[in-house]
């Protein structure tokens, strides 16, 4: 099913019914069924579940820009589309930053997020900077999807799923394509600049999720807190869990997550 919006399509599943609605974004790179462990768990919880791909990511259609903001304007006119919001969003690394955004800007659409790896600030340091040129760099040809995939089952630190395999040749397909290297590439380097300000403008739940070992960020257990604290929210650490908590250990993360969202309905 895919969801019109003035920006963008964006592909998605939708569980139906008429509880609570959650919307899932995967991480930049990445494609919805990221969140196929946890699906099942949240429906039968009661939530009506839309699982998304981000823009111009997987099946979802090509956008023009790639930046935090137009990501949440096509989070809040899917939501918007589907008409059962407010939502509580679940995201993963680049689209946290893209769910407090559209929170800020359309409040209506957005009543709970939870933050999975999120990466919510621009590693300004020599390290990051390099990396952001690296990734310009090297996810331009069609050596992009092997590279990607590399770098990305290396983000598994305890339990690799068992359908690994066939999850990176998704990804490998989707980098195939000139229109989705693109994608790939300008939203994993897309500037936080803003980021901060509507933060300190969003008052709603939220819960943080990290893996203990997530080798994006120098000190996993301590940025969990810190994140935790800047949301003025909930935060779980998932113990030897990756960039990837609810994919490694997904009854953990979806029973912390139904719990989450029915105590703060």
């Amino acid at each position: 099913m895919t969801a019109p919006t003035d920006r963008n399509h964006l592909a998605f599943d939708d569980t139906g019914g008429s509880g609570r609605l959650v919307v899932m974004l995967p991480g930049a790179g990445d494609v919805r069924s990221e969140y196929r462990f946890m699906i099942d768990t949240l429906a039968a919880a009661g939530f009506r579940v839309v699982n998304a791909d981000l823009p111009g990511h997987g099946e979802s259609a090509p956008a023009e820009r790639y930046t935090v903001a137009d990501t949440a304007a096509a989070i809040g006119d899917l939501i918007a589309t589907i008409d059962a919001g407010p939502a509580a969003v679940v995201a993963t690394s680049f689209a946290p930053a893209a769910a407090v955004w559209a929170a800020a800007e359309r409040p209506e659409t957005i009543d709970a997020i939870v933050a999975i790896s999120p990466h919510l600030h621009e590693d300004t340091s020599v390290k990051g900077r390099l990396s952001s040129a690296s990734i310009r760099m090297l996810l331009r040809g069609p050596w992009a999807g092997s590279l990607w995939t590399k770098l990305y089952t290396g983000w598994y630190k305890k339990s690799p799923p068992s359908d690994l395999d066939a999850e990176t040749a998704k990804l490998r397909d989707m980098l195939a394509q000139p229109s989705g290297r693109r994608a790939v590439r300008k939203t994993l380097t897309a500037g936080r600049d803003g980021v901060t300000e509507r933060i300190e403008r969003i008052e709603l739940p939220t819960l943080t999720v990290f893996g203990s070992a997530d080798d994006h960020f120098t000190d996993p257990v301590a940025t969990a807190n810190e994140t935790a604290t800047e949301l003025s929210g909930e935060h779980m650490v998932v113990d030897g869990a990756g960039h990837y908590p609810h994919v490694e250990q997904p009854e953990a993360v979806a029973s912390a997550i139904v719990s989450f969202l029915q105590r703060t309905a």
